[in-house]
């Protein structure tokens, strides 16, 4: 520990911002590691065949149910928006849907671009704190005896190799945890909307297999439902 302290301190100035750029970064991955994957995502497929089943029975207050069990996530909560409103016409569910999708993608969106930007301004300082280092070290050596100079030289290029490193290894894993966390936001943002048709398609189609309740209990309100031929 005492080693990577020293390290430290021969890195100059420009380590202490690029630490502070370390805080935050770990903060905001961290953050939002947990809310992408342990709140926000949920398994669409697993919702889709629960909810199904209980709306081919009309029993849509059950499918609302299942969806309150995880309010937090973003398939449950587009789920719960169209079952809430699945006595309404079909264009009025779909309207909620798309709403509900607005206030979600967002959430899942917010401080990541956080990730890229420290990434890019940890690297930068890195340099400005190594190019500073070496015209400062370049100048001094200017200006001693010539038995002092390597003295200089090697501490001033330690210094600058040192915010280099440490510079690097702030933005490399800052960098990475970005393009994973970007990738599952895509895949997740793509799956609400797959699961969210499905739902839509079940709402506005479902009604032609129910032959065991009035018109006023359907899901739909735009189709009637069929009953059995004599």
């Amino acid at each position: 520990m005492s080693h990577l302290l020293e390290l430290f301190k021969q890195g100059g100035w420009a380590m202490y911002p690029i630490a502070c750029l370390l805080v935050v970064s770990t903060t905001v991955m961290l953050e939002r590691i947990y809310k992408i994957i342990f709140i926000y995502d949920a398994n669409g497929a697993d919702l889709m065949q629960k909810v199904q089943r209980h709306v081919l029975e009309n029993n849509v207050e059950e499918a609302i149910k299942i969806c309150n069990q995880k309010k937090d996530a973003a398939v449950y909560q587009i789920f719960k928006a169209a079952l809430m409103n699945a006595n309404r016409p079909f264009d009025e569910i779909q309207d909620q849907v798309e709403v509900t999708k607005l206030g979600i993608v967002p959430k899942l969106q917010v401080r990541l671009p956080y990730l890229f930007t420290i990434a890019n301004t940890a690297t930068l300082m890195g340099l400005l704190g190594t190019v500073l280092g070496l015209i400062r070290t370049f100048h001094a050596i200017g200006a001693v005896e010539g038995s002092q100079k390597q003295l200089l030289l090697s501490a001033g290029i330690a210094e600058a190799m040192n915010c280099t490193a440490f510079a690097l290894m702030v933005a490399v894993p800052t960098m990475l945890v970005y393009g994973f966390l970007y990738n599952r936001i895509t895949v997740l943002t793509d799956s609400l909307d797959h699961y969210s048709a499905q739902l839509l398609v079940l709402l506005r189609t479902g009604s032609q297999y129910f032959d065991r309740f009035k018109s006023d209990t359907a899901v739909s309100t735009q189709q009637t439902p069929k009953k059995k031929s004599a």
